[in-house]
This record gives C-alpha cells, structure tokens and sequence, in this order.
C-alpha cells in the first residue's frame, strides 16, 4: 500500500508535506480560473493540496511558482512538455542538457517538495502536437532527464510518468515504461468527454492504470480528469471519486481538470454550482479529509 498520510510536516513517502495538511489522498486542481486557484479556494470554501502548473521547455519559473506554492500551503505539480520545441531524440542526444540540468537546479534549490510530469501523455500518436519520438526514444529521453535531476541532487523532485488512461488496457501505455526506478508515480489522464456515446465510472476509466501502478509497485497518481460540466450526471461522478479511491488504497493524487479544454469542452467547476458543490463534498469526503 502506497496511501500517504499528511500529518504536520512530518516526511512521508519520501516528502515533507506542508505544516497542517490531512489527507488519505491528495486532491489537486489546474485552477484555471481569474484569480488562478486562490480565487478557486475562495469559491470552493476550503484547501487543496496540490497545484497543477502546465510548463513549456524553457520554463524559468520553478522557484517563483513553487515558493508562491509552498507559503499558500500547496505542492506544485509542473506539466513540463517537450513538445513542440524539442524531440526525445534531442532528448536523447544530450543537446538538452543545458535545459534539464537548469531546471533540476533551480527545483533542488527550493528544498519544496515537487511532482514533475514531463512531456505527459507521450503516448500521443504520430502528428499529435505533444508527439515527440516513438517508444523506445521516449524511455531513453525519460531516463535521461531522470539522472540528471538526480545528479544534480535533486532528491525533493517526484516523477509522475504519465500516459493516457484508455492506452494501458490496449498495452501501448506500457511500451514508453522506463522501468520501477526510474518513476516515483505512475500516472494516467482520463476524462468523460462530452463527445463519448456513454458516460463512463471513474473506475472504467481508471481502473487499468490503477492495477499497472500496483504491479510496479508504485503509487497511482490521476494527473488529469474531468467530466463534462454540462451534463446532470457530473456531480454525482465527481462525488463518486472518493469511494473508489477509498477501495482503491495505492491511490495517492486526484487532480481535477477545472479549466475549458483546448477543444472548448466545459469542465468548469466554480462555473457550474451543482460541480462545484460536488467537489466540496469531495474535498470534504473521509478519502481526502483524513
């Protein structure tokens, strides 16, 4: 079993958790709201523990991000994409060194906790705009940046490797596998798309990610996920996270996608009341609450 407890400061599984956090699981959100996510908190009444950040290669950010993070309480989750300005193979190659080795330095220098997602969804097929190399480039580029944050020293960097959710029950998410020592979560996005012919549990969407995790013996980590804001059947899904989390104990991260998608899909929270009470309910819930 992989669950965290986060009991003021104390490290856990490898982080130091922020003084007066308590939770089983740790509830995220990508807060794409005026205001960023302390408006969000405003509106939703209450904490969440994790920041979700999208982050372009040559992001300098780091320390400033992570310190606004870390005083409000939060762990940032950076979503660093390769994509479009460099490939696994230049990955690979070592002519993104510089990059890499900037950034560990800068995220080893805050001494914060840190979930870094690098180019996630790798999995993407040829043409997709987060594609970057096939498979195998994809393992050696991950490795690659891995060691270097690791020799850089690092240590307060978690990996999440992150494919999408439906590519591991036709095994293509497991082809871009790095191997156990090299990923701290293993991750998955999955979403109930307004375009989808049938709504889908969240356990239909995630439940073969979750058992990969378990097999690797790594903690299971939902990077991403999101159900249409406009259909009557979202808050009653969203409240439904807690309970298959709570059978679900290797779970350790929920982060909502509370944004309007790049296609113009409405996974809006504070937008829509009946959401935005689930997701209270949620945070509320003895999964996340402690």
């Amino acid at each position: 079993m992989h669950r965290r407890l986060i009991i003021f400061g104390i490290a856990v599984a490898g982080l130091v958790y922020p003084a007066g956090a308590l939770a089983n699981v740790q509830l995220g959100v990508f807060a794409n709201e005026p205001g960023g996510i302390p408006s969000f908190e405003r509106a939703l009444g209450g904490h969440v523990t994790i920041d979700h950040h999208y982050a372009p290669w040559t992001y300098r950010s780091w320390a400033f991000a992570t310190a606004n993070d870390a005083s409000a309480g939060h762990i940032p989750l950076f979503s660093w994409s390769a994509a479009p300005r460099t490939t696994a193979a230049a990955i690979m190659s070592g002519s993104q060194d510089t990059v890499i080795v900037a950034a560990a330095r800068a995220m080893a220098a805050t001494g914060k906790p840190i979930y870094l997602r690098p180019f996630y969804e790798f999995d993407q097929p040829a043409g997709h705009k987060r594609y970057i190399g096939t498979p195998a480039q994809v393992v050696v580029a991950w490795q690659r940046v891995v060691t270097l944050f690791r020799d850089t020293g690092a240590t307060n960097v978690k990996f999440v490797w992150c494919p999408m959710a439906f590519d591991f029950a036709n095994g293509r998410a497991q082809q871009f596998w790095p191997g156990a020592s090299f990923v701290d979560e293993v991750g998955a996005d999955g979403y109930n798309f307004p375009t989808l012919k049938k709504f889908r549990t969240f356990g239909t969407i995630f439940q073969s990610a979750y058992a990969y995790a378990v097999s690797q013996s790594r903690p299971f980590f939902v990077a991403e996920t999101a159900s249409d804001s406009l259909k009557p059947a979202t808050p009653a899904w969203i409240q439904s996270i807690g309970g298959w989390t709570a059978t679900h104990p290797d779970t350790g991260a929920v982060v909502y996608f509370d944004s309007v998608s790049p296609k113009g899909y409405d996974f809006r929270l504070v937008a829509h009341a009946g959401a935005l009470s689930a997701f209270r309910s949620l945070a509320l819930s003895a999964a996340f609450a402690g």
